[in-house]
């Protein structure tokens, strides 16, 4: 009895160490991949916004709204790579034998961070199906240009613009703000369309039409028409345009009301991303073994393979269900390749070691077994 306590007593304090390596390692990756993503996101942004396609000033919000898909996304890959580190760390420095004297082999370690991995699952099954859709939905709400100022606003010169709500078109060569310069406005109304050239231009709006007053300019009436065309210069022209466009700002409750749970191709999606921590812990503790001499982080970059080629079939297979609407699909077929692939590094790990040791290194057979199933996705 004093045995079994003592051996309860150091397994408990071997999980406990291991956990902590594991989540230490994994928030350092998670925030790392965060940082990473989060600038290239708001480079693209600010690209997009100094050529006019969206507003400089939601782009704070916008990003900070796509947060939980980031998050979503980038766990599953943080936490396989945290497992990655800290067991080749622990074969680095024979640390690894102590845990091995006490009885414990590799599932033993997969069922110490197993209720670590249950709520990384948890929270990005939570993530992926319910907040970052909403999140994301209102993001792309925020980047969009709806309004005729905003439309104007973000007017880049050179450039040919429709204005929506209308047929009307119009381009400028210098955008101040507060007005425009070296304008050419086309209004396509049939016979009766207008063309208008003007040095300047000012808008005001009301909440039936806004009103585009030129400056020194020429217009030509009847562009489209058969008949002769009506070419006339003025000082000053004011031309109404119909305020025929309803702007609304999407909100969570909007979102809420309008998400389907049901939709099977989402479902599998979110579902999947939760799998993909569970099947790739179990792959990291045994990938993870380094020879000696052997440097800690060689497992990285077969690692990354193993989880970049998951991730690309499962991206196929989705794109390939959307595309040919084939609902009766299932992703789970993918996730089964990688579930024996699991299996098969246990079995290696437990039968075969003694045999393979000399012949087939880990490093080798995760590149066979990686090459296998590309050769499996090409053919999918």
């Amino acid at each position: 009895m004093h045995h079994s306590s003592q051996g309860m007593f150091k397994n408990n304090i071997l999980s406990k160490s291991f956990n902590l390596e594991v989540f230490k390692s994994t928030t350092s990756i998670l925030i790392i991949l965060f940082l990473l993503v989060i600038g290239s996101r708001f480079v693209s942004y600010f690209e997009q916004a100094s050529e006019g396609l969206i507003d400089p000033s939601v782009i704070l919000y916008a990003v900070f709204l796509r947060v939980p898909d980031f998050i979503s996304l980038l766990l599953p890959l943080s936490f396989f790579i945290g497992i990655l580190i800290t067991v080749s760390r622990l074969y680095a420095d024979r640390e690894i034998y102590a845990y091995f004297s006490t009885g414990i082999s590799p599932i033993t370690l997969i069922k110490f961070i197993f209720p670590q991995a249950f709520i990384y699952m948890v929270f990005t099954l939570i993530l992926s199906l319910y907040i970052a859709p909403v999140s994301k939905e209102i993001s792309n709400e925020l980047l969009k240009v709806n309004t005729f100022e905003e439309q104007i606003a973000s007017l880049a010169p050179g450039e040919i613009y429709g204005i929506k709500g209308s047929k009307s078109f119009i381009t400028v060569g210098e955008n101040n703000e507060t007005n425009l310069k070296n304008v050419i406005f086309f209004n396509d109304v049939g016979k009766d369309s207008i063309l208008i050239s003007a040095d300047t231009l000012n808008i005001s709006s009301s909440q039936l039409d806004y009103e585009l007053l030129f400056e020194n300019g020429s217009l030509t009436a009847g562009v489209f028409s058969n008949d002769a065309k009506m070419i006339s210069s003025f000082k000053k022209f004011e031309f109404p345009l119909v305020n025929d466009q309803t702007h609304t700002r999407t909100s969570f409750e909007n979102i809420f009301s309008s998400i389907n749970i049901d939709d099977s191709l989402e479902y599998q999606w979110s579902i999947s991303l939760s799998i993909t921590i569970l099947v790739l812990m179990v792959i990291a503790v045994y990938i993870g073994k380094v020879e000696p001499r052997q440097g800690r982080l060689s497992v990285i970059l077969p690692g990354m393979l193993i989880y970049i080629l998951y991730l690309s079939l499962l991206l196929l297979g989705r794109d390939h269900i959307a595309q040919n609407n084939q609902t009766n699909l299932n992703l789970i077929f993918i996730h089964l390749i990688f579930i024996f692939f699991a299996i098969l590094l246990y079995l290696k790990d437990k039968f075969f070691i003694s045999i393979t040791r000399n012949k087939f290194s880990p490093y080798k057979t995760t590149l066979a077994t990686i090459l296998i199933l590309f050769i499996l996705w090409a053919l999918f």
